[in-house]
């Protein structure tokens, strides 16, 4: 005799999905349009400056307005990622990233540019986590995530350094608004290939999100990287930075009072392999991008390298990164993430440590080539490193809003940076030189301690 249980079909479980190479290709490419977008405007930007007449201050909204947007907005991506089928995410941000080009592409004035950058930006924010989720998805924790998460990071760097010789290339071929033009279709062209061959994802609609408490988070995010990218004005630009940090405080003490689930599930900080990847990559980005800020100013300043040559001078920083990234992931699966971050880290000090030893006549093999060579590697080392720490212990469910963790902490860090290490070598220095000696002593110091914090801490590992 049968009982209505037997009757009741059983649900079926769907298989999790399997990993294909074009599958990480498209996922790789997509988070490489971030990268390749912030590098590629480089260049194009005098051309930008000088069509509209814009002063470097206003030019540099082109890059401001991107990463603000970005920045603020990566912690709302990663709750869309886990709220929301990823793939569908995960499309809607490419297509914002496409979209964003058309302002740029038709502009008749620089605020047009400046608007289709924040756009790009949202769209960036939205993009990267849910990417990163959708690769933990497709590979499971253990050896296959990691060579995949070293494929992922190697195509962030190389993109990056390819942006930064495509960019001179369009401008120099048809101008500017082909940089445009060229990102606009690219990402237009990821969207429709993510259609084809990524899993949907499944969502968890179960879960509600306060939006008093989501804007005040964004809000502190927003505030903070202003405020730190002004520290380094003066007169009303330090009053500004000031009221803006107060209001990140501020801001930051709301979202924190409203508990509950705002944009960020409070107990995801409650795993100390979280915590641990958060704050470490606050510390190494301060150093990466404070002083890759200085390497530039040192070329031209104090060398007399024309922009574009101290570009290129600066290119095997990337080249390095892409190619340690790749071998990283097997790194990862033999030695460990703990090993792995702390070498990283250690060889990125290591190397910005070398750049002390500039002086206004050193060749560019030493210190300057070394130093970039020995930084990339220590970097293509700590970049798959801290994805895979900051995603160990977290749900599935989670992952896209992990994965925001680490990026947001990635961008406070790159505002902190070149301000804090700005100010220091202003009122450090008694010369040019001196002065950045001073900012690269300082943020070798930040990442060696930053290294020694992972060698203590055994919670997260």
């Amino acid at each position: 005799m049968s009982t209505s249980a037997s009757r009741t079909p059983r649900a079926r479980i769907a298989p999790p999905p399997r990993p294909t190479p074009l599958a990480l290709l498209v996922l790789s490419a997509a988070a490489g349009l971030d990268a390749g977008s912030v590098a590629v405007l480089n260049s194009a930007l005098p051309a930008l400056g000088t069509e509209f007449g814009a002063p470097p201050r206003t030019l540099s909204w082109a890059v401001s307005g991107y990463a603000l947007a970005f920045a603020g907005l990566l912690l709302a991506g990663g709750a869309l990622a886990d709220r929301f089928p990823r793939r569908r995410v995960l499309t809607a941000g490419l297509l914002a990233l496409a979209f964003g080009a058309l302002p740029a592409v038709a502009a008749t004035d620089f605020w047009m540019v400046a608007a289709g950058r924040v756009l790009q930006g949202a769209g960036a924010a939205i993009t990267i986590p849910a990417a990163t989720a959708l690769v933990a998805d497709l590979h499971p924790a253990g050896p296959a995530r990691s060579r995949a998460l070293g494929v992922f990071a190697s195509a962030q760097a190389g993109s990056y350094g390819a942006g930064l010789v495509l960019g001179g290339v369009l401008t120099g071929a048809a101008g500017w608004r082909l940089v445009f033009a060229v990102q606009g279709a690219a990402a237009l062209l990821t969207a429709l290939a993510a259609v084809r061959a990524l899993p949907l994802g499944a969502p968890d609609r179960g879960r509600r999100v306060d939006p008093v408490g989501g804007a005040a988070l964004v809000a502190t995010v927003v505030l903070l990287v202003l405020g730190a990218d002004l520290l380094s004005h003066r007169g009303a630009g330090r009053l500004f930075a000031v009221t803006a940090l107060a209001g990140a405080a501020g801001a930051g003490a709301l979202w924190w009072r409203r508990g509950g689930d705002a944009l960020l599930d409070r107990a995801l900080l409650r795993i100390a392999a979280v915590r641990t990847s958060a704050a470490t990559a606050v510390a190494f980005y301060f150093c990466v991008n404070g002083s890759l800020f200085f390497v530039p100013l040192y070329l031209q300043d104090v060398r007399g390298m024309s922009p574009a040559a101290s570009g290129l001078a600066v290119l095997p920083v990337s080249a390095a990164v892409t190619v340690t990234a790749l071998l990283a992931g097997r790194l990862l699966e033999r030695v460990g993430a703990r090993a792995v971050l702390t070498a990283g880290l250690l060889l990125t000090g290591g190397g910005v440590s070398m750049w002390c030893l500039t002086g206004a006549q050193s060749p560019y093999w030493w210190p300057v080539f070394a130093g970039l060579v020995v930084t990339g590697v220590g970097q293509g080392l700590a970049f798959p490193a801290l994805t895979v720490l900051g995603l160990r212990g977290v749900p599935q469910a989670r992952q896209g809003a992990a994965s925001a963790v680490t990026a947001t902490a990635l961008q406070i860090g790159s505002g902190l940076g070149p301000a804090v290490l700005a100010g220091a070598a202003s009122v450090a220095g008694s010369s040019v030189l001196a002065g950045q000696h001073v900012a690269f002593a300082a943020a070798a110091g930040v990442v060696f301690l930053a290294g020694g914090v992972v060698v203590g801490v055994r919670r997260a590992w």
